[in-house]
This record gives structure tokens, C-alpha cells and sequence, in this order.
């Protein structure tokens, strides 16, 4: 045989073993709930398992394919009397609120570094929620205006002093176990016509309600009351003013919660920039914040979840959540992409999973999900695909479980 043909052949009987080797068959078990979960896993010694599904800091948005962007919805109430001329009218007022909310948007998505503690290393994560207001059907655009000479006007001191009045909520308020209710008001001209009350703008968070004052006595510029209002809808979703030792997040200090500095007691060198304080910033949000507003998003059956479209019940194909490493998810979680753990990595998952319509988690061979105490549903009505192993000659996949597993709405 001559040197050519050899080398020819030789090139063939390689590239043969290396297709059948690229081609080698890969068998799929599937998972569809506990009892097939028993049978295809191995079960571990069920230990106390720490409370990580209920600590803030699970749930910050450090990955945006774990935590796709939220959309609050929200309806704007503009309150006046009957003569109409204490607050916003017409297209004025939609024109006014719809620059304010993308004003207040923009500032969420611009997340600064925090101030304090000086030379402090607190990671900046981008929020991963906003603002939109969204009308019922058939009913209104989402923009209501009310002429009540009775419940129209905010007082927040005095003898009069109705900042936590809800009536004006209870009459108005529409869809309150899914949409965010924002009363804007006037402050009383009677309490202004005394000289010593001020039309400030402030605000209070009641229920999954706000009542804010001031806007239209000022008619400043819309990005002006912006940190006003992510400030208050803050306090909605579970924040407390971040200058009291009592606000249950370690990586806001302490501090006397000075406006801005200068020579005043305490407030000489840097002052906070959180949105939870007092101050001519309020462009700082830390992960512990964001993991509380997060952790009310996926706190399945409470009405803050109820005001948070529903965008993890459609399969999402532009993307895979890859594990490549050894991941833990210690907070609970409503994906819209299909999961694969690839060979040699693992998965330990410990809370509560929604996985989308038609999705699955696909372990490779090589590959192992731990399931601790966890529970992998579909949370639109649906159902999912399960827990795919992959097999081949050379390896498997492995699961292993741990405590109360529940495995739902497998079709």
C-alpha cells in the first residue's frame, strides 16, 4: 500500500471513532413528581436546614437570568374638589405623572455606590423592578381624577392631620389585591392660609396604597419628586428608614441622617445616599434592600406579589440557565427559562422553584441536583416539563433529596 493511500485510510478510521464518540447516545429518565424522585434519587439524612429561604440577602438580583425585571403595576388617582382648581386637570396631570414614573425609573436603574460606611466595599446591583401604570380593561387608562370636597385634601400635622386616613383609599382605590394605588393630593388650603403650615412634599405608604402631597402646589420639575416616590413605594415593599439600627439590614449603618454636609454635629464629612434616608440624594439601594423587595415579589399569595405582572409563566428560549459550577439557590425563585446542569457541575436547590410552561431541568451526565426541602412547581396553572437525567455509557447524572421535596404540575 502506498504512504498516501495509508495515511488516507488511517484519516477515515479516526475520523470514524470520533463521530461515534461525539455520537454517543444519551438516554433521559424523567422526574415528574416524589415518587419517581424516590426511585431515580438517593435519599440523605434529613438535617435542620438553616432558614435561608426567609433571609433578604437570598433573594438580592445578583444574576438577571434568576431575576428577570419586575414590573410593578400601577394606577394614579389625582384628587380635587369640586371646583377644580387645587390639582393637576385634563393631560396635564397624565403628562406630569408619566415624566415623574420614568424619571423615577431612571433613577432605579442608575443605582449609585453607597456613601456610608466611609471606604465601605457594599456591592451595587442593578434593582431589577420599575414603574408602569396599567389601566383595567373596560374601565379606565390608569389615570383616574375624583372631585371629593370631603376626602380631596392632604393634612400631615395639626389638629386636623389626616395623613393616615384611608378613607380616600377606600373609597378610590380599584384592584387593590393587583395594582399599586397612588393618590395625588393637596394639601388643605385652609391649613396653607395659615401662614405656618408649608406645602411640602412628602408622602406615606398605606397598605399597598400612597397618598402623596405637594406635587401640584410646587409644580417643580417631574425628577424632583422622583426620589420621593421610590422612596415611598420602598417603604410598600418592605423598607424602613435605613438610618435606624432597626431597618433588619446589616449593610445599612447607623448614622444621624443629615440632609447633606456641613457643619452640623456628625454630618461634617459623608452623608447617606440611600433612597431609605433623608437626603438631597436617595440613589442608593443596598442588596439586602433589594432582597427584601425581592422577597416580597416571590412571597407566593401576599398582595405586594399580586402588584407584580406576571412574566415568568411564558417559556423564554433567547436564553439557558447554565449551571457550570457548584450553585446553591437559597431563596425562592420564578424562572422563565429552561435549567441544565452541565457535566461536573452541581445544583442545590433549597426553596421554592417556578419553572414556566413546557420548561425543564435537564441534568447532563456527570452532572447532580441536591433538592433540600424544596419545591419545584408551575405557578401560572400549567405545567412543566419535570427533571430530565441524562445518561450515557461512560456516566449519569445524579439527584439526591433531602427532606419534604415536592415536585408539581408535571405533565
Amino acid at each position: 500500500m502506498r504512504r498516501n493511500e495509508y495515511i488516507i485510510i488511517t484519516f477515515a478510521f479516526l475520523s470514524i471513532l470520533l463521530l461515534n464518540h461525539c455520537t454517543t447516545k444519551v438516554s433521559e429518565n424523567i422526574i415528574k413528581n416524589y415518587d419517581s424522585l424516590a426511585k431515580m434519587g438517593s435519599e440523605l439524612e434529613d438535617t435542620k436546614s438553616p432558614r435561608v429561604c426567609k433571609d433578604p440577602l437570598s433573594y438580592a438580583p445578583y444574576d438577571h437570568l434568576l431575576h428577570p425585571m419586575r414590573t410593578i403595576r400601577v394606577n394614579v388617582h389625582f384628587m380635587n374638589d369640586s371646583s377644580r382648581k387645587y390639582n393637576f386637570n385634563g393631560e396635564d396631570g397624565v403628562k406630569y405623572m408619566k415624566a415623574l414614573i420614568k424619571n423615577a425609573n431612571g433613577k432605579l436603574t442608575r443605582n449609585q455606590k453607597m456613601n456610608l460606611p466611609h471606604g465601605n466595599d457594599t456591592p451595587v446591583l442593578s434593582p431589577q423592578y420599575r414603574y408602569e401604570v396599567r389601566g383595567i380593561k373596560g374601565e379606565n387608562n390608569g389615570y383616574m381624577y375624583h372631585y371629593d370636597d370631603e376626602l380631596c385634601f392632604f393634612v400631615n400635622k395639626g389638629k386636623n392631620k389626616n395623613n393616615y386616613n384611608k378613607d380616600v383609599i377606600k373609597k378610590y382605590a380599584v384592584g387593590t389585591d393587583s395594582i399599586l394605588n397612588l393618590f395625588i393630593m393637596p394639601h388643605h388650603p385652609d391649613s396653607l392660609a395659615t401662614g405656618k403650615y408649608k406645602a411640602t412634599s412628602t408622602g406615606i405608604a398605606l397598605g399597598s396604597s400612597l397618598k402623596i402631597a405637594g406635587l401640584c402646589e410646587n409644580r417643580k420639575e417631574p425628577w424632583k419628586f422622583a426620589p420621593l416616590l421610590n422612596h415611598e413605594i420602598g417603604h410598600i415593599f418592605g423598607l424602613r428608614h435605613a438610618w435606624y439600627k432597626s431597618d433588619g439590614c446589616d449593610d445599612t449603618p447607623v448614622h444621624p441622617n443629615c440632609w447633606q454636609s456641613s457643619d452640623k454635629k456628625g454630618c461634617e464629612g459623608p452623608v447617606s445616599n440611600n433612597m431609605m434616608d433623608y437626603n438631597n440624594s436617595q440613589m442608593a439601594i443596598t442588596p439586602c434592600q433589594l432582597g427584601k423587595i425581592h422577597k416580597n415579589f416571590a412571597t407566593i399569595g401576599s398582595n405586594l406579589r399580586g402588584m407584580v405582572v406576571k412574566n415568568w409563566c411564558k417559556l423564554d428560549t433567547s436564553e439557558v440557565i447554565k449551571i457550570t459550577g457548584d450553585d446553591v439557590w437559597e431563596g425562592a425563585l420564578d424562572l422563565s427559562y429552561n435549567v441544565i446542569v452541565e457535566s461536573g457541575a452541581s445544583l442545590d436547590i433549597k426553596c421554592r422553584v417556578s419553572m414556566p410552561k413546557g420548561s425543564s431541568i435537564t441534568v447532563k451526565p456527570g452532572g447532580k441536583l441536591f433538592l433540600d426541602h424544596s419545591r419545584l412547581h408551575n405557578d401560572c396553572g400549567d405545567s412543566w416539563k419535570g427533571i430530565k437525567l441524562q445518561h450515557s455509557k461512560v456516566d449519569s447524572a445524579l439527584v439526591e433529596y433531602r427532606g419534604d421535596v415536592l415536585i408539581e404540575n408535571v405533565r
